[in-house]
């Protein structure tokens, strides 16, 4: 015999609770005194998201060896405190790290290398 009273009861229940419970979160904030909110510190999630993107643009034309190093180049510009030589050394590692897990151990078919044409190569 069933006794739900909707579909998925569990689910509207948490809907709800979770919109409850941010807008007594709202409601305190607007209310009581404290600190103000510092600025928002954009330029890590920005440059996380370039190398996102640049990952998911260049993995077919670039391979994956290329296009895992500077996707983490990349991200690592989201910091004034980069250490590069650390930060390179520590990309090559993941980047062989990268290379030997996706094709060799989970046999996704992941070119390794840029692709390049008959007539480049000669």
């Amino acid at each position: 015999m069933d006794f739900r009273s909707e579909p998925e009861p569990r689910p509207a229940c948490s809907r709800f609770s979770c919109l409850d419970l941010a807008s007594r979160v709202m409601v305190v904030g607007l209310v009581a005194d404290g600190e103000h909110i510092t600025t928002y510190a954009w330029r890590g999630p920005l440059f996380v998201s370039l190398a996102i993107l640049s990952f998911a643009i260049t993995i077919r034309p670039l391979g994956l060896v290329v296009s895992a190093f500077a996707s983490f180049i990349i991200s690592a510009l989201g910091t004034p405190e980069t250490k590069w030589k650390e930060t390179i050394i520590v990309g090559i590692c993941l980047t062989i790290g990268c290379s030997l897990l996706f094709p060799y151990a989970l046999g996704l078919p992941f070119a390794a290398f840029p692709a390049f044409p008959d007539s480049v190569r000669a």
